[in-house]
C-alpha cells in the first residue's frame, strides 16, 4: 500500500504510479491510498485499486481518524507493507504499522523547512519531520538529500538510522520520453494550440509556477540574450495564481511580451520537449532531484540547469548540458545564447550524451526495481522472486 496526500501533476504521483504499474507486473497486489486527483484515472488504466482517503490533512484529529482507516485497510486486504511518501500520512501510517505489526517505508522526496510560522515552535516542526525517519527502511530521492538528513536530523544523543536509508534516484519511462516516438501531429497541435511561432527556436522552462522554481531568474536573464528566441513556461498554478500574475506582468514591463509566453499545463510532455530547441530548469532552491531534467535529457534536449541539488547528480556539465550559478543572470544569458547559437552537428551530439545519461543511470525500470528489492528485503524475500 503506497499513501500520499494526493494524485495530482508532479513528481511524486508520477512515481508512486511507476511504482504500482510495477509491482502489478511483478504479481503483487498495489494498492494506492490518497485524497484523490486528476492522475486517479492512469491507476485504473493500470488496474491498480485507489483508496480515497483524507491523507493530504495535517489535521491531528484527521490524522488520528485516518490511522484508525488504515488499521481496517491493512487487515481486510492484507497488506504486507504501507509505502508512505509525505509527512501527514506517514503519521497515520507509523501509527497503524505498530498497531498492525506490519512493515513501513518512507521515501523523502524533498527538504523539508524548519523555520514554519512564526509561532510555531522550531524544535515542533522538527519533529513533525522527522517522522519520515521513523520507518523499517527510508528511501531517499539523491545523495543530497540523504546529506540534507544527516545534516539537520542527526543528534548528539541519539543514533542516526544510517543502515536503514537507500538512495534510489527517480527514473524515467524511456519509451514515453523519446523523441523517435512523438509524431508530426502531435508536434503540429501543440504549435498550434500554444501559438507559438515556428520560425525561432524554442526554450523550454517546465515547471510549476511557484517563486522558488527560478521563472524570475529566466526572465532577467533573457533580457540579456542576443539571438532571437521564444520562450514558453509551461506548468500548473494551481495554488500561485497571484504567482502566475507577477510573471505575466513582469514579461511586459520587462519587454518580453513578443517573446516569451505562460501557457499552463501541458498533457503532453513528451511533445512538449519536441517542440523545444533546448529545456531550462533555473530553480534558486536546491531541488530534492529534479525530474524536468532526466525527462528533458531522455527527450535528446539540452538542459540548462543551476548548480544547487539533484541537478549536480543528473545534469553532466558541458556533456549533456551546462550548470549554472543562482542568481548569475549574465551566465545564463550566455549560456542560453551559446545553445542558440550551437552548430547542429555540435547540439546533436549533446543531445545523444544526455539521452544516454538516462539510458545509464536514469531509467524507470531501475528506479523500479531497486524499490522492489527495498520491499523484498523487508518480507525476507529472495530478490529474484
Amino acid at each position: 500500500m503506497q499513501i500520499l496526500p494526493a494524485l495530482e501533476n508532479g513528481g511524486v504521483e508520477r512515481g508512486v504510479i511507476d511504482i504500482s504499474k510495477a509491482l502489478k507486473k511483478a504479481d503483487f497486489e498495489p494498492i494506492v491510498v490518497s485524497k484523490g486527483g486528476v492522475l486517479v484515472y492512469q491507476l485504473r488504466e493500470a488496474r491498480v485499486r485507489h483508496i480515497e482517503l483524507a491523507a493530504h490533512s495535517k489535521n491531528p484529529l484527521i490524522i488520528f481518524l485516518n490511522y484508525k482507516k488504515l488499521v481496517k485497510l491493512i487487515q481486510e486486504n492484507q497488506v504486507d507493507i504501507i509505502h508512505a511518501r509525505s509527512r501527514a500520512p506517514m503519521w497515520s501510517a507509523v501509527l497503524a504499522c505498530k498497531k498492525t505489526g506490519i512493515k513501513l517505508v518512507s521515501t523523502v522526496h524533498g527538504t523539508y523547512s524548519l523555520n514554519f510560522f512564526k509561532w510555531q515552535n522550531f524544535f515542533l516542526k522538527k519533529i513533525y519531520n522527522s517522522v519520515m525517519l521513523k520507518a523499517d527502511a527510508i528511501i531517499v530521492v539523491s545523495s543530497f538529500i540523504r546529506e540534507y538528513l544527516l545534516q539537520n536530523y542527526q543528534e548528539k544523543d541519539r543514533q542516526f538510522p544510517f543502515e536503514k536509508i537507500t538512495v534510489i534516484q527517480r527514473g524515467v519511462d524511456l519509451n514515453y520520453f523519446n523523441h523517435n516516438k512523438v509524431s508530426k501531429n502531435r508536434v503540429i497541435d501543440l504549435i498550434s494550440k500554444w501559438g507559438v511561432p515556428e520560425d525561432k527556436k524554442i526554450i523550454l522552462m517546465p515547471a510549476r509556477f511557484t517563486s522558488w522554481k527560478g521563472h524570475e531568474f529566466l526572465i532577467e536573464a533573457l533580457t540579456k540574450v542576443k539571438n532571437d528566441f521564444f520562450c514558453v513556461m509551461v506548468g500548473s498554478d494551481h495554488g500561485h495564481k497571484k504567482f502566475r500574475k507577477k510573471l505575466e506582468q513582469k514579461i511586459i514591463k520587462e519587454n518580453l511580451a513578443g517573446k516569451m509566453k505562460i501557457v499552463g499545463i501541458c498533457k503532453d510532455m513528451p511533445a512538449a520537449y519536441a517542440v523545444a530547441h533546448f529545456a531550462v530548469c533555473p530553480s534558486v532552491k536546491p531541488e530534492a532531484f529534479g525530474r524536468i531534467s532526466i525527462e528533458a535529457q531522455a527527450s535528446n534536449k539540452i538542459i540548462i540547469a543551476t548548480k544547487i541539488g539533484g541537478a549536480l547528480e543528473t545534469v553532466i556539465d558541458g556533456k549533456t548540458g551546462f550548470l549554472v550559478e543562482v542568481g548569475d543572470t549574465e551566465k545564463l544569458a550566455q549560456l542560453l545564447d551559446k545553445v542558440l547559437e550551437m552548430p547542429k552537428e555540435e547540439s546533436d551530439a549533446m543531445e545523444n550524451e544526455a539521452r544516454k545519461n538516462i539510458e545509464t543511470n536514469f531509467s524507470n525500470e531501475e528506479m523500479c526495481s531497486k524499490t522492489i528489492s527495498v520491499y523484498k528485503s523487508l518480507l525476507n524475500l529472495h530478490p529474484a522472486l
